[in-house]
């Protein structure tokens, strides 16, 4: 068995991958702790996966952490020293929690297990990410681009992977030159939380016009060699209090947005704040598309893999998979910090086994998005049957379910296992009929409590999606779990999912799946798409356990819910 951990910046989480190289489990620590983003080190996912698969130095090849501790804290601290001071904020702060960082994994993981200590392995950060994405799609050779925010001591990559046993680093761009946290600093600004609230800017960007897209291109552009950030305008590189700098502000000539407020459509300088997202928006697009032709121009390649947090950053990959030299892009499911502990532990399998695993393309296999089980001493329905009414049982819950969802109602999914990624794709799920205007409304402002421009997704099975999208087939498989944008053709009876600028975040299903399922019945009653948008409070963590779901819809006022056993009703 192979472990991969990551942790200590943002989702911790663990996977663990057997001597076949299969994904057999995957945890991310929040679910356990109930803590947005957790980033601590993940001792409850690791414990839950050492007693379900009973782990031990005897049948562990290796445990790999995501990244290279001591290189990653000195970056940035040996970048303070030279350009601030020892008493800069950012300095202090980096040896004040040096106990609080990675550097202490190999401690932290010796309170929880036992191993001997040369089957403790470190993979690159960037690598881990890259062979997060080559785990799920193998085929060679291919360029892999890593766009995050930091790691190690790089914020970009671009890897030639020429086999499995030849992957070539060839171009990185240094800490501070980071598009992912040049995204961060826009959110910052915005009033959204960073590493969380990306994806509000993205959604925002929609409502504004790239008026700001000049002046902002100047601060981080890609010259055709180096990615260059000037820091005058950013104040990550200075301080742990905010992201950018006054003259960012001076920029835009308008003031920060205050994070306590809420940001509505009707909100004062609602405008102004879109055209901000929106300038950004195209920006991170510029640049990504600069670097993925000088990533061709150096590999020769095509084929490009596609992670590390940007890659989450759905309304980009629409844009480029539309330059003509590129064939495909393979993102995986997860593509962040938190799905490379997957890389990491894919690493520790490719080092120790001469033959690749002989499956080219794990995304065609839907099961492995929920790779797993939870702890069945964890996940008692018992709650259920005491509190609510059952009204059917997993024999017939489909009929059932397509009828409350044809009356334009609300059911809530906790069905078996848990989605790999950071998109609900239906078994941690709230559902409704996305022909209606007024069921979206209700779902997206008053269960979920969202502001009003942030769309939900539509979801659609496989035949019916060329009705109603325009899907592109150099990345068809990331529409299985939400990986990218697509043009929408059939506005028509959809408007309640279709985002303002025209697209709409798609999911695609095939009849095996659970939505599948229950879309198939639907379409007796002239119903093709789904709205689904995350099963959780807002701010919270995606609920995970039956407990957390009984919670959830007590506090959020829902009344109907489906699990592997049946449809309950409150």
């Amino acid at each position: 068995m192979f472990i991969g951990i990551s942790g200590y910046f943002h989702d911790s989480s663990v996977a663990l991958i057997n001597e076949n190289g299969d994904l057999i489990d995957f945890k991310k620590e929040e679910w356990f702790s109930r803590v947005k983003g957790d980033k601590s080190f993940p001792r409850l996912s690791l414990l839950d996966i050492i007693e379900q698969y009973n782990l031990s130095d005897r049948n562990i090849s290796n445990v790999i952490f995501y990244e290279k501790p001591l290189k990653a804290w000195l970056t940035i601290l040996k970048y303070s020293i030279k350009n601030n001071s020892l008493k800069n904020e950012v300095t202090r702060n980096y040896f004040k929690n040096i106990w609080k960082s990675s550097i202490v994994f190999s401690y932290d993981l010796s309170k929880y297990l036992k191993i001997d200590k040369k089957k403790i392995f470190y993979c690159d950060h960037h690598l881990s990410h890259t062979l997060t994405g080559f785990y799920y799609k193998n085929n060679t050779p291919a360029a892999s681009i890593v766009v995050d925010g930091f790691g190690d001591e790089s914020c970009t990559t671009i890897h030639h992977i020429i086999s499995h046993k030849e992957i070539l680093n060839l171009w990185s761009s240094k800490f501070p030159n980071s598009v992912g946290l040049f995204y961060s600093a826009i959110t910052d600004f915005l009033g959204f939380a960073i590493n969380e609230g990306e994806y509000k800017v993205m959604g925002l960007a929609a409502y504004g016009d790239p008026i700001y897209y000049e002046k902002l291109l100047d601060t981080i552009k890609f010259d055709g060699k180096n990615l260059n950030l000037n820091v005058d305008y950013y104040d990550f590189v200075r301080s742990i209090k905010r992201s950018y700098s006054k003259k960012l502000a001076e920029l835009f000539g308008i003031d920060e947005r205050s994070s306590n407020s809420r940001l509505e459509i009707n909100s004062k300088n609602f405008k102004i704040y879109a055209n901000i997202a929106a300038s950004a928006q195209k920006v991170v697009e510029q640049n990504l598309t600069d670097i993925f032709k000088f990533a061709h121009k150096i590999t020769g390649e095509r084929r490009f893999i596609f992670s590390g947090g940007v890659a989450m950053n759905s309304v980009a990959i629409n844009k480029l998979v539309k330059n003509d030299f590129i064939d495909e892009i393979i993102i995986p499911p997860s593509p962040g910090d938190s799905g490379a502990a997957i890389g990491a532990a894919y690493y520790g399998f490719l080092k120790k086994k001469n033959n690749l695993n002989e499956i080219k393309n794990r995304l065609t296999n839907l099961k492995i998005l929920k790779p797993g089980k939870i702890n069945v001493n964890n996940n008692s329905e018992e709650i259920f049957d005491i509190k609510l009414k059952k009204i059917c049982t997993s024999e017939n819950y489909l009929d059932a379910t397509a009828d409350i969802l044809s009356e334009n109602k609300i059911i809530a999914t906790c069905f078996e296992n848990i989605e790999t990624g950071p998109r609900a794709l239906g078994h941690r799920s709230l559902l409704c009929n996305a022909h209606s205007v007024d069921a979206v409304k209700y779902l997206n402002e008053n269960i979920k409590n969202r502001s009003s421009f942030r769309p939900v997704a539509p979801v659609v099975l496989n035949e019916d999606a060329v009705k109603y999208f325009n899907l592109s087939d150099k990345i068809y498989d990331c529409y299985y779990y939400m990986g990218a944008v697509a043009d929408v053709i059939k506005k028509d009876n959809i408007q309640a999912v279709v985002h303002k600028d025209g697209t709409a975040r798609v999911q695609i299903c095939n009849e095996n799946q659970l939505l599948g399922k229950i879309l198939k019945k639907l379409k007796t009653k002239n119903i093709d798409v789904l709205a689904n948008t995350s099963f959780n409070i807002s701010s919270d963590p995606m609920v995970y356990t039956k407990e957390d779901a009984f919670l959830a819809i007590q506090r959020m006022d829902i009344q109907y819910i489906l699990t592997e056993n049946g449809l309950y009703e409150r």
